[in-house]
């Protein structure tokens, strides 16, 4: 959902355009270079690691109260976390000081540009429309909590963040301490931690070695949650408003700052709209209500633009 899959590696739909973008405007300098105008490979390489570092450094600017606080994840860019305009602006400053030396580079910079904009943004645009509103929901599906109590997801009646994880997936680990802490600043939005497919006893005795708490923490000893929601892989985070319906979700790695907006969204739009009366079916049932869409259906969450 939301991904690309290439055997054991999972791309974010929206970092998956982004590399088309970047592999388009690389290519097409490096075979004009090859036909004796080698400046043109040097500026499209300049002007791809200008807009990868500006789009980067919009974000942390954008999110400078975390980063101050973290300066450690700001090279965490696996994470997500980009302003594309940013990007976009640095890269036009390399190539108007490329292009005040070669005249090549003047005439070319703007076609090859304007190509890799394309390959970024059409895709997007036809691939990944926006979500249909109700036409994904959170599974009617009742799980065990670590806690030993028994939590039905589409009952909550309030907004969701829905996590898959396990603890053998090295970046659902590190992730974790962030969504606890999330989880605590922001109790009008309720986190679910789904573990897939593991014991309890093995999912308590992580989380007690990593020092971390059991509340929300779920079991799905079946995966039942990562099939209604066609989980492409670890970890996948899901926003879903207090009706029941997906708003956002966030492949792989998600940071604070991009876990933070998320929940502001989604508390945003409670505030808004009110309390929903979400859809309710027996347990261990699915809902008749679609509750999984095709990845075309869904676009991934603009909170990390990238």
């Amino acid at each position: 959902m939301g991904a690309l899959t290439l055997g054991p590696i999972v791309l974010s739909l929206d970092r998956a355009y982004a590399g088309l973008g970047f592999l388009v405007l690389l290519v097409g300098a490096e075979l004009l270079a090859r036909r004796g105008r080698p400046e043109l490979a040097s500026w499209a390489w300049q002007a791809a690691l200008a807009a990868f570092l500006g789009a980067r450094a919009g974000f942390v600017v954008a999110n400078a109260s975390h980063y101050l606080a973290a300066p450690g994840t700001i090279p965490m860019v696996w994470q997500g976390g980009f302003a594309p305009w940013w990007g976009i602006v640095a890269a036009a400053m390399v190539t108007v000081f490329h292009g005040r030396k070669a005249a090549s580079v003047r005439a070319l910079a703007p076609t090859l540009g304007t190509a890799a904009l394309v390959a970024w943004w059409l895709p997007s645009a036809v691939m990944t429309p926006g979500v249909d509103a109700g036409a994904v929901r959170i599974p009617s599906l009742h799980l065990e909590s670590l806690l030993g109590s028994d939590v039905a997801l589409a009952e909550l009646g309030q907004p969701v963040i829905v996590n898959v994880w396990a603890t053998w997936c090295p970046p659902c680990r590190r992730e974790l301490p962030i969504l606890f802490d999330a989880a605590a600043a922001t109790p009008s939005v309720r986190v679910a931690l789904v573990n897939q497919r593991e014991s309890a006893d093995a999912v308590r005795a992580y989380l007690d070695r990593a020092g971390l708490p059991h509340d929300g923490v779920l079991l799905d000893r079946d995966g039942a949650v990562a099939a209604a929601l066609r989980v492409a892989g670890l970890p996948t985070t899901f926003a879903f408003d207090a009706d029941g319906r997906l708003a956002a979700v966030h492949v792989g790695e998600i940071s604070a700052p991009a876990l933070r907006r998320m929940m502001a969204d989604l508390d945003e739009g409670a505030a808004r709209d009110g309390p929903g009366a979400p859809a309710v079916t027996g347990a261990g049932r699915q809902a008749p209500t679609p509750t999984a869409a095709p990845a075309s259906t869904l676009r991934v969450s603009p909170v990390e633009n990238s």
